[in-house]
């Protein structure tokens, strides 16, 4: 198509809605100046970089195209087409060049705001501020409000905070990369401090970053094996969450001896926890061997950390027995191992004869070796010589521990033991525990397979609920099974074998994909009954595995609490139930909710399907832990702050207990520095234990609450037909999205193990993953599942009698109503309609679908600034606004260039071409730059 154009992509009228018109005039804050210094030294330095790198015509290229679209959004510059045909008429590898320089500075421009924000939080405690949202500011805040220091002990006794990372299919980051950005970081950080003479040698260790980040290859050649995907969790495990982790809960309990002159030890407030190697639903990578193996992957990295500790002690804890005799404890512990390890007794008792905690604690860290050398090998259980379980090498820690306090070094047995009895109590010998989910109909298949091998017909209700209860073997091992069957099988049998090397914490929770009904979580107590893991036949019911249903349809999130009711009266759960200590987790479906309903009405189900289930469970007697399936864009559930999204749940569905996903680029946004990581898991369990506690209501009258719900009910009722009659009803709107985003690329570029779509319905709108559909329409800057629907419904109600007002006050007193408008807001601030007609132009969409989504946006932002009473968006968001107004020049030249090749690479698919298949691999790599550059650029991706 050509690029030539008489009118302007940006003379529809649209002009008002452009990002430049919807947030008011970006404010330099003073405290954003180091910031602001900081992005200017690096953009100079990947300037010089690139010049050195690939030559100063690139150079050139690059400064043309960020100094000309600066001038666009100011008004002064050329046009998007003209723009566009520039870019048009770069050679291929000119292309994929300056794709890789605006992309790299977004990753280094991501990394200077990750340090400011250390920076930031670093100067309120030297300043002895308390942050509002963090441990001390909301214990503080219990106390005031009257609640004892009993009442709050036990709330923190009961809390739990579980972060569950998943795998992502279009975050990019590989884990070189993650490293050099935190070197990246520390250097920054160092300058603020550094004299003259340290800050020129901080600024050419910067520079030497910079130089090996462009020589690095920032996406892979290669898709990544799903281990490949457990690596990079591993990561994040090892180097941030677990000491994160602990430096909370020392945080929390020191914050507790300030505001309340009490000192208490808690039980474990943060457990992470991983979707990586167990998350089968529609990837067919994640085998049961995969499972295993990401289980004892994560269980020696923690023993290695664990080894590391008690290592660490042996240099420090130098007591000896001439001033401190040994308890008869410690040695029992060093006679019972110097017979299992005579070498390291001998060769140590010279050195530590008179040092009994020293040579006890080289005894430890020889058995523990072994058993990571058994975890390294593969080999099953350690043996007589190493742990076989966490709860045996905890035995003996405790015995260190009280012969230190014995001797008088209580102290040390605080300072430097406890922390590693915390680590042991909190990761055991697994380190993360790992969630397996699979699809309700694949169980259905292989039950119903696995009576067929038994020559009887699939199971009913009843049939079930007997198996369930019963001991009968199901599996014949003469009787062939098939591959699906076998799969699902193994997966139970693998799921045992975890269990019995690294105890029933390493994978604990099975979770039940598009569950519906009752049998779907029969069929996997009978599955599970059948691998050894549930016996519910005995007098007293056993079960190592939490059954969590999954409710993610509309229709399937409305029925949550029937299904559940329903359970708590079925015998054979029952007893299920009372194995597990009469606790059940129920996890909720944000992404294929949104992708089903729409953002407005998907928010109103998820909510009243949370108290709903919570009233059930309430009436019942029953633990319930609400597991959040939220993504990283407001699409797909995502997109607040921690503290506002947690405070906007409904009260009383928090209970002191949250399980949330952590997904894509957000991971690295919260846990990829040391400090943020630590802030973040921080905010998470101070959230958790306010939210706990709150509630809205208490602070309205009680006649507005009907009219709240009322007016809820409405604006769903509204949304769903204007999401689901373009989305669902028609085949243009799917249209649109495969042919003007770059959707059909991201299956070539290698970002994630999981295919785009699912196995049944693939190249639909069925078929296509939620993730994929938010990243597509993201990647063209329209931001469509955000807010398609919204507008509609809110402008509906703005019309009828009080209608304005009574949103205006809903906003105002309701923390689910304002988040809700918040995360639309934000979406609508960054979405870009110049930039998403050029996709739907040049890459041969239909303009007049276009027009119309065009008019849904612009009602949702009118509403918006009505409900708001506020001319711009984003208005109390300083930061934001000045984000988003500082990235979007960066943005327009990869958009430019995305559109450009996605036309080179569909022309090459369309015609016989005189591409190399060098080229050609070129070509797909300069497309996979673009799509990361985006997403790093946006944030909020997928």
């Amino acid at each position: 198509m050509s690029t030539t154009r008489t009118e302007s992509i940006e003379s529809k009228g649209e002009s008002r809605l452009l990002p430049e018109s919807l947030l008011p005039a970006p404010d330099s804050r003073e405290v954003d100046r180091p910031l602001r210094e900081d992005v200017r030294w690096l953009s100079s330095a990947l300037g010089k970089v690139i010049a050195h790198q690939a030559g100063e015509a690139v150079f050139e290229m690059v400064e043309s195209l960020r100094v000309d679209s600066r001038a666009r959004r100011r008004g002064q510059g050329p046009s998007l087409e003209t723009l566009l045909a520039r870019v048009d008429a770069l050679p291929l590898r000119d292309a994929a060049e300056v794709g890789r320089a605006f992309t790299l500075f977004f990753v280094l421009i991501n990394v200077a705001e990750q340090a400011h924000r250390v920076r930031r939080n670093r100067a309120r405690d030297t300043a002895g501020q308390t942050y509002q949202h963090g441990p001390g500011a909301t214990l503080a805040a219990l106390k005031a409000s009257g609640h004892s220091a009993e009442a709050v002990a036990s709330a923190l006794d009961g809390l739990s905070v579980q972060p569950v990372l998943t795998a992502h299919p279009t975050e990019a980051t590989r884990r070189t990369v993650l490293d050099l950005q935190a070197r990246v970081a520390d250097l920054l950080l160092a300058r603020d401090t550094a004299d003259a003479r340290e800050r020129e040698a901080l600024n050419t260790a910067l520079l030497a970053e910079v130089e090996v980040l462009w020589l690095t290859s920032e996406v892979r050649r290669d898709r990544p094996s799903v281990l490949d995907e457990v690596g990079n969790v591993l990561w994040y495990l090892q180097d941030r969450l677990l000491g994160a982790a602990q430096a909370v809960q020392q945080e929390v309990e020191t914050a507790f001896t300030e505001v309340f002159g009490e000192t208490r030890h808690f039980p474990p407030l943060v457990r992470p926890g991983s979707w990586v190697g167990g998350d089968r639903d529609g990837n067919p990578f994640v085998t049961p061997d995969v499972t295993r193996r990401a289980t004892r992957r994560a269980a020696q990295v923690v023993v290695r950390r664990h080894l590391g500790a008690v290592q660490r002690l042996v240099g420090r804890v130098s007591i000896s027995s001439r001033f401190a005799p040994a308890l008869p404890g410690l040695q029992a512990l060093v006679d019972r191992d110097r017979e299992v390890f005579p070498d390291v007794f001998r060769a140590n008792m010279r050195r530590d004869g008179e040092e009994p905690f020293r040579l006890a604690l080289t005894l430890i860290s020889a058995r523990l070796q072994t058993t990571a050398d058994a975890l390294a090998r593969d080999t099953g259980a350690p043996g007589h010589t190493g742990y076989a379980t966490a709860a045996a090498f905890a035995a003996d820690l405790a015995v260190v521990h009280e012969a230190l306090v014995s001797a008088g070094a209580g102290g040390v047995a605080e300072t430097a033991l406890a922390p590693l009895q915390r680590d042991v109590a909190a990761f055991g010998f697994y380190g993360v525990r790992l969630d397996v989910r699979e699809d309700s109909d694949v169980h259905a298949r292989a039950v119903d397979a696995l009576f067929a091998a038994l020559g009887e017909e699939a199971p009913d209700h009843a049939r079930l609920q007997a198996e369930a209860l019963g001991r009968r073997p199901l599996r014949n091992p003469h009787v062939h099974l098939d591959d699906a069957t076998r799969r699902v099988v193994d997966t139970f049998e693998a799921i045992a074998d975890t269990h019995r090397d690294l105890g029933p914490e390493a994978i604990s929770t099975y979770i039940i994909s598009m569950c519906r009904r009752p049998e779907d979580l029969l069929r996997v107590l009978v599955l599970a009954r059948d691998a050894g893991l549930v016996d519910l036949s005995g007098p007293t019911p056993r079960s190592s595995l939490d059954v969590v249903p999954l409710f993610e349809t509309l229709d399937d999130l409305e029925r949550g609490a029937e299904v559940l009711t329903a359970l708590l009266a079925d015998p054979a759960y029952i007893r299920q139930l009372q194995a597990r200590g009469n606790r059940q987790e129920v996890m909720l479906g944000y992404s294929d909710s949104a992708k089903d309903a729409g953002v407005l009405p998907a928010a109103w189900a998820l909510y009243r399907a949370q108290a709903a289930l919570t009233t059930v469970a309430a009436k019942a007697g029953i633990s319930l832990t609400l597991f959040h399936g939220r993504g990283g864009t407001v699409g797909r559930g995502g997109g607040s702050p921690v503290y506002r999204a947690l405070t906007a749940l409904p009260p009383g569905s928090l209970q002191g207990r949250i399980k949330i996903t952590e997904q894509g680029e957000t991971i690295s946004q919260k846990f990829g520095l040391m400090p943020i990581a630590r802030h973040s898991l921080s905010v998470m369990v101070a959230g958790t234990l306010a939210a706990s506690s709150a509630d809205w209501k208490r602070d309205v009258s009680p006649e507005v609450i009907p009219a709240f719900v009322e007016t809820m009910d409405r604006l769903a009722a509204a949304a769903l037909p204007a999401f689901r009659e373009p989305v669902h009803q028609g085949t243009a709107l799917f249209g649109l999205f495969r042919d003007c985003t770059p959707v059909q690329e991201l299956a070539h570029v290698h970002f994630g193990s999981r295919p785009a779509y699912r196995a049944s319905g693939s190249g639909t709108m069925r078929g296509i993953r939620a993730i994929p559909w938010v990243f597509g329409w993201t990647q063209m800057r329209l931001m469509l599942p955000a807010w398609l629907g919204v507008g509609t419904a809110l402008a509906a109600e703005i019309e009828r009698p009080e209608g304005l007002a009574r949103l205006q006050h809903m906003a105002k007193v309701w923390p689910f109503f304002d988040d809700l408008l918040s995360k639309v807001e934000m979406v609508c601030a960054k979405a870009d309609l110049g930039i998403a007609r050029l996709y739907v132009r040049e890459l041969g969409g239909d303009e007049a679908l276009l027009d119309g989504l065009v008019a849904e946006f612009a009602r949702t932002v009118d509403a918006l600034r009505a409900i708001r009473g506020k001319p711009h968006l984003m208005n109390d968001s300083g930061w934001l606004q000045v984000a988003i107004g500082l990235r979007n020049p960066y943005l327009d030249p990869l958009s430019l260039l995305q559109v450009s090749l996605l036309r080179r690479r569909r022309a090459l698919d369309a015609e016989a071409s005189a591409l190399t298949e060098a080229e050609r691999v070129l070509l797909g790599e300069a497309l996979g730059t673009t799509l990361n550059g985006v997403a790093q650029g946006l944030r909020n991706t997928g």
